[in-house]
């Protein structure tokens, strides 16, 4: 089944880069007059609403935290149908983004943060 991969982006990001790899890969259906864009693009900015509502409005996930979403999608009788998202949200942590630091720092020889 093939999918598409925005790849980590920032979540105040992803909705271009899922517009945009949702696209290219659909770009020989275009060329080949089997999918049209414009319905495509109404379908992806949906997506992305409903997104949008789920992890900042619901969730209240930053929007500097970092996101990947993975769509798995068909194109059966010309039409564009999703089968399967996945979305990984990575957030910063605090401590241990301090530590992490803290030991390279001493390993080189740069003292502590």
């Amino acid at each position: 089944m093939p999918e598409v991969r925005t790849g980590p982006i920032r979540l105040s990001g992803y909705a271009l880069k899922l517009r945009r790899v949702v696209n290219a890969a659909l770009r020989d259906y275009y060329k080949q007059k089997k999918l049209d864009a414009k319905e495509i693009n109404n379908i992806i900015s949906d997506i992305n609403a409903k997104i949008y509502n789920i992890l900042v409005e619901k969730f209240e996930v930053p929007k500097d935290a970092v996101v990947n979403i993975t769509l798995q999608y068909e194109v059966e009788d010309n039409k564009f149908v999703i089968k399967d998202i996945k979305i990984e949200v990575f957030d910063l942590n605090e401590i241990l983004t301090r530590n992490a630091t803290n030991e390279i720092k001493k390993l080189l020889g740069l003292g502590s943060a």
